[in-house]
């Protein structure tokens, strides 16, 4: 039950889904047609484990208010819109510095979902080895430019006031790196790729990085339909190539001083040469223990 589980899901970010929606983050691990999908509704509704207000559908055990979910939801748009006008205007400004391969929108913004006081998550990816030259330049434009969210050792030890519309650039990585980890492929991280919205993109970066990740089908495999046989062409390297590359060893050297300052503040951090999570607090095994608990409990 395809569907179920989807909204399921969706209900732990208070999320009820449109039929759009449905198909394209339908947790899968095969294509589903959407009269498959409707026919599959269809059923649910009539035997009363889903319900529909609007265009939206929800699970039947988990909306005792659906009308307040549908309309937290339609607030939670509304207010996404202002956020995402500055995330494309910040992503703009940072993809001056010519090493900027991408700059994507993610979290809750990427999904309009946001509440009032929350900030706006970015994604940037650079070239091979130049990540760690790219970030203090990114930081300070956004510095300059934008209201940037500081690091703090404790997220309760931010206020409100300072996440507001805040610029987050918590996710690093450079063209090397576009594959998940081996250990971080999952439902909840395939959903994360799914969701995320380019804002800029050059040489297909994004388009590489989706098929570079195309184990996601096996959770999502309607939101990866249309990369389904994308091929990256893939250059040869040229018989003048050098081992020596300056930029690749100021790159080394910045990531060397940079981490050391950032050692003493680090929680559940996740750092390396060619990628950076900057996520103080690590959500993915709440999210799936609470997916799980829900669907043991209405199935």
């Amino acid at each position: 039950m395809s569907v179920l589980s989807t909204l399921l899901y969706h209900s732990i970010f208070d999320y009820p889904l449109n039929i759009e929606e449905l198909h394209h983050y339908l947790i899968s691990d095969k294509q589903v047609s959407v009269k498959a999908l409707k026919k599959e509704i269809e059923n649910l509704l009539k035997a009363k484990k889903i319900s529909q207000w609007n265009d939206f559908f929800l699970p039947s055990t988990l909306s005792p208010q659906p009308l307040a979910l549908v309309s937290l939801r339609l607030r939670r748009q509304k207010i996404s819109a202002k956020k995402l006008t500055i995330a494309r205007r910040a992503a703009k400004t940072i993809s001056i510095i010519p090493w900027i391969k991408m700059v994507a929108v993610t979290g809750a913004l990427a999904m309009e979902n946001t509440d009032e006081n929350d900030d706006i998550d970015l994604m940037v990816v650079t070239s091979k080895n130049r990540l760690w030259i790219v970030r203090p330049l990114a930081t300070i434009l956004v510095s300059i430019f934008f209201k940037r969210r500081r690091h703090s050792n404790s997220v309760f030890s931010i206020q409100n006031s300072e996440l507001k519309n805040a610029v987050c650039l918590n996710l690093w990585l450079d063209k090397s790196a576009l594959a998940i980890p081996v250990d971080q492929r999952n439902l909840y991280t395939a959903h994360e790729l799914a969701q995320m919205k380019p804002v800029v993109n050059k040489d297909g970066t994004y388009e590489k990085m989706m098929w570079g990740n195309r184990w996601g089908m096996k959770y999502l495999a309607n939101a990866w339909e249309r990369f389904e046989g994308w091929q990256v062409n893939r250059l040869k390297r040229s018989n003048n190539f050098h081992a020596f590359d300056l930029f690749s060893l100021l790159n080394f050297l910045a990531f060397n001083l940079q981490f050391q300052f950032m050692k003493s503040k680090m929680t559940n951090e996740r750092v390396s040469i060619h990628s950076a999570f900057f996520h103080p607090v690590n959500r993915t095994d709440t999210i799936l223990s609470e997916y799980d608990r829900l669907c043991h409990r209405n199935f």
